[in-house]
């Protein structure tokens, strides 16, 4: 069942039980309240016959009902039936509305009015209105013996049609409110949900070809705004993400595309004519670069993937800052040599952190290589440290080529170069994207403060 329906349906439901609960008490509190009234009318008539009556011997007293009443309640009583009877039940005396007959209480509330008792009770007639009446012992001045008792009743034609009349407008007044509320709740529960179908109809568009798609509900700022919002974050997040795939889909095509040119290239040149020794040597040192530049590449690949799915475990012991870096600048030392660049060590604090010595000597040999590279001949690359906040900092600064504006915040994208120029010096594309893995691993960060041709600084941001 569709949901507004649910909701329709379900406010219904809740909207009749409060009616019919509300109803039903208004219903009992009016026939109460009527019924308190017409008894209390009764026994006020009751009362005055009964204390009007001053010796139940005197025959006289009932010979004329009416007479007595009026004089004592100053007017004729109207709609109400009124005899008299003396203790064994026989009538002595009736109104004149009775027309000669009587109306028969129960002998257990004969009983119990004999005694001194003020009894109500309903009399039901086949083919006549119900009666309400009241029996009241006569009060017996003289002390004559068991008291006579008067009887009133009246009529609850008019309860019962007053009774019928509310119930019926009660009914009414529950369906009516009932089928407005429900047709008012399904028109608002459609309204409501019609940004739902939206975001369907949206979602069943959008693929991996079709990911410029966007869910656009109007300024609403409701829940349905919300998620419509986060849908559109999502598909702007996987948009960006299959955009990313299909680059690095790319790039690793072309990085493996090039060194497999070479050594294709190479050997259908090698294989045209005989060749000495010598030039089969030099031949084969070629290709074996290549396949250890295919194999690196292969390598780093393996390992940002086990990274991505959470299967890379770190070894986790003391390292001692200081001595890491002496570590990696000895390592390093040789290749600055080989370009002619300073490589130099400042300041370095002397404090341990908790970490994976061997992925933090790759992360920092990552960054001074990518300095070294980076750095002109007779430049300077210069790696030191501090502490701060519970956190070391190890800084490498060159004075290197620089990075530009539209270029830093790709340089930790997989196999992402600014200078393009420079690309098959520049190993596989994926050192920045092992250290920043690594920074996060440990908790840590990497930030690069740069400018075009005024060199660069990486600052790699690790919990002591």
């Amino acid at each position: 069942m569709p949901i507004r329906w649910r909701l329709t349906i379900l406010y219904g439901g809740v909207l009749s039980l409060v009616l019919v609960v509300f109803s039903t008490g208004v219903d009992i509190y009016f026939q109460s309240s009527l019924q308190r009234s017409i008894d209390a009318k009764l026994r006020s008539m009751a009362e005055v016959i009964s204390q009007s009556v001053t010796d139940v011997r005197d025959p006289s007293i009932f010979q004329n009902v009416e007479q007595l009443l009026e004089r004592s309640l100053g007017r004729k009583p109207k709609g109400k039936l009124i005899q008299i009877t003396d203790s064994s039940g026989r009538v002595r005396a009736q109104s004149n509305d009775m027309e000669g007959e009587s109306f028969n209480i129960s002998i257990n509330a004969f009983d119990r009015a004999k005694s001194g008792e003020i009894v109500y009770e309903t009399i039901e007639k086949p083919g006549h209105p119900r009666l309400r009446v009241i029996t009241l012992p006569i009060m017996d001045r003289a002390k004559t013996g068991s008291p006579s008792l008067v009887q009133v009743a009246t009529s609850l034609e008019d309860f019962d049609e007053t009774m019928k009349r509310l119930l019926i407008i009660l009914i009414i007044g529950v369906l009516t409110s009932v089928g407005v509320t429900i047709g008012a709740g399904y028109y608002m529960a459609k309204k409501a949900l019609k940004p739902v179908d939206k975001i369907r109809k949206a979602a069943v568009k959008i693929s991996s070809r079709n990911l410029e798609e966007y869910i656009d509900i109007g300024l609403r700022k409701d829940e349905l705004g919300k998620l419509a919002d986060t849908f559109n974050a999502m598909i702007a997040r996987l948009r960006d993400a299959f955009q990313r795939i299909n680059q690095f889909s790319i790039d690793v095509s072309h990085e493996l595309k090039t060194p497999l040119t070479i050594l294709k290239g190479s050997t259908d040149v090698a294989l045209r004519k005989d060749r000495d020794s010598k030039e089969y040597r030099s031949l084969l040192t070629s290709h074996l670069e290549e396949i250890d530049r295919m194999s690196q590449i292969i390598d780093d690949l393996l390992l940002l993937s086990k990274a991505d799915t959470g299967k890379m475990q770190l070894t986790m012991e003391d390292v001692a800052v200081r001595d890491l870096v002496l570590e990696v600048f000895m390592d390093m030392q040789i290749f600055a040599e080989k370009k002619n660049v300073d490589l130099v060590v400042g300041n370095l604090e002397d404090v341990t952190l908790k970490g994976d010595e061997l992925k933090l000597r790759r992360m920092l040999w990552n960054i001074v290589d990518n300095g070294i590279k980076y750095t002109q001949t007779g430049g300077k690359v210069e790696i030191s440290s501090t502490v701060e906040d519970g956190y070391v900092r190890i800084n490498v600064r060159d004075t290197g080529v620089g990075i530009g504006d539209e270029d830093i915040k790709y340089i930790f994208d997989r196999f992402y170069r600014a200078d393009r120029a420079r690309k098959r010096e520049s190993g596989t594309g994926l050192g920045l994207s092992i250290s920043k893995w690594i920074a996060e691993a440990h908790k840590g960060e990497i930030e690069v403060e740069s400018r075009a041709s005024s060199g660069s600084m990486f600052s790699l941001k690790l919990p002591l």
